[in-house]
C-alpha cells in the first residue's frame, strides 16, 4: 500500500488542492515535504485558484477585526464571533490596532492605529506578516497583484494614492513587495479619485470610483493600466455609493436616490478574460424617506439568498446601525457604539498565499 508521504508530488497537489485553506493549515507540520510545499509561492498561488473557497464576513469596528455572522431571520440578525488579532513581535505590544483594511487574495492591506500609523500586509490564516514604514496623509492605499505573462510569476504590490481632491494634485505610487521599493507611477491625470469611497480588489485588479474630468458620472477606475468602466446608473437623482464584492467572481455597486431614498443593488456579470462588463438590478430596497446610507461606506451582498448588509452615518450619540435587508423589503438592524470610524464591512476568502 502506497503511504500519503509517497505520492508523487503532482498527485500530492491534487489532493490538497481539493481541501479548503483554513482546514489545510494545520496540516503544515505533517512532514518537512509538506511544509516546504506550504512556503512555495507556485503551489499557494494554485490552491487559491483551485481549493475550494471558504467566504466569510468581516467588520472592523473601534480599531478592532471580527468575524461576523448575518441572518435576517435569526433573534440576533448580526452576530460578532471571534477577533482576528495582528500582532507585531518587535513593537512589545500584544496587539496592533487596525485603522483601514484592504483585502486581496485572502492577504490583508493593513493601516495600523497608532501614533505613528504604519503600513502592513497580514495573511490571517498562515500568519505571515511584511510591515513597511511608508505612511501619508490625503492618501488611500490598495493592494493588488500581476502576473507575469512569460514566467507566470505572480507579484504583489501596492498601490498609493496621494489625493487633496483636485486632479493636478493627484500622485500615484507603487511598492513592489519583491523588490521592497517604492516607485512613481507616471498616468495622465484626467481622472479624480475619491479617497473617501473604499476600493476593492477583485482578481487581482483594484476598482475604485472616480469622476472623470469631462464627464460628472462616476466610474469604475482599474489599477495598473487604468481602463475606465461605466457603472450601471447615470440618472442624476441617483449617487453611486460604494462598491463590493460577491463571491470572488462579480462587482456589486449600491446606489441610493436623493429624493425618495431607495436603494438599488446592481450585479456585474462574471468577470472573465473579456474587457466587456454589463450589469443587472438584482434587489431594490425602500428606506424610510429621509434615512441616508454613508457615502463611501461598505456593504455586503449575497446574490444567491438576495440579502444585503450595508451601515448607513455616524449620529449624533456616536451610533452607527447595521441594517439587513432581505427580498420583500424585509429589515432588521443592529446598533454600534462608535467613537469616531463607521464600522467597515467586508468579505475575506482565507487562502495560504505567500508574498
Amino acid at each position: 500500500m502506497t503511504m500519503i508521504s509517497e505520492l508523487p508530488e503532482n498527485l500530492l497537489e491534487e489532493i490538497l488542492f481539493r481541501i479548503p485553506a483554513r482546514s489545510i493549515k494545520r496540516l503544515r507540520s505533517t512532514c518537512k515535504r509538506w511544509k516546504r510545499l506550504f512556503k512555495d509561492k507556485r503551489f499557494t498561488i494554485s490552491h487559491f485558484d483551485k481549493a475550494p473557497k471558504q467566504f466569510l464576513s468581516f467588520m472592523l469596528s473601534e480599531s478592532r477585526l471580527s468575524l461576523m455572522h448575518n441572518n435576517l431571520h435569526r433573534f440576533s440578525p448580526v452576530k460578532v464571533t471571534s477577533e482576528l488579532n495582528l500582532i507585531d513581535s518587535h513593537s512589545g505590544f500584544d496587539q496592533i490596532g487596525i485603522r483601514q483594511v484592504f483585502q486581496c487574495d485572502g492577504l490583508l492591506l493593513c493601516l495600523t492605529n497608532e501614533s505613528k500609523t504604519r503600513i502592513v500586509v497580514w495573511n490571517p490564516c498562515t500568519g505571515q506578516t511584511r510591515w513597511i514604514n511608508h505612511y501619508k496623509l490625503d492618501t488611500t492605499y490598495a493592494l493588488g497583484s500581476y502576473q507575469d505573462k512569460k514566467s507566470n510569476d505572480v507579484s504583489y504590490k501596492i498601490l498609493a494614492c496621494s489625493c487633496r481632491g483636485y486632479v493636478e494634485q493627484q500622485e500615484f505610487n507603487i511598492f513592489e513587495m519583491n523588490s521592497y521599493s517604492w516607485k512613481i507611477l507616471d498616468v495622465p491625470l484626467d481622472f479624480q479619485l475619491n479617497v473617501f469611497h473604499y476600493g476593492v480588489s477583485l482578481k487581482g485588479k483594484t476598482y475604485w470610483i472616480s469622476r472623470d474630468e469631462k464627464e460628472p458620472s462616476k466610474m469604475l477606475l482599474v489599477t495598473k493600466i487604468f481602463e475606465r468602466q461605466s457603472l450601471p446608473r447615470k440618472d442624476s437623482s441617483y449617487r453611486t455609493l460604494s462598491l463590493s464584492v460577491f463571491r470572488e467572481e462579480k462587482l456589486s455597486v449600491l446606489s441610493q436616490c436623493k429624493v425618495t431614498s431607495k436603494i438599488e443593488i446592481w450585479v456585474t456579470n462574471k468577470f472573465t478574460e473579456t474587457k466587456t462588463v454589463s450589469w443587472s438590478k438584482v434587489l431594490p430596497v425602500d428606506l424610510d424617506p429621509g434615512s441616508e446610507v454613508w457615502p463611501g461606506g461598505s456593504f455586503l451582498f449575497d446574490e444567491e439568498k438576495k440579502v444585503l448588509v450595508c451601515c448607513d452615518g455616524l449620529q449624533y450619540n456616536k451610533k452607527a446601525t447595521v441594517y439587513i435587508f432581505g427580498e420583500d423589503n424585509e429589515v432588521r438592524k443592529v446598533d454600534f457604539k462608535v467613537e469616531s470610524y463607521l464600522p467597515y464591512l467586508f468579505n475575506y476568502v482565507p487562502s495560504l498565499i505567500q508574498f
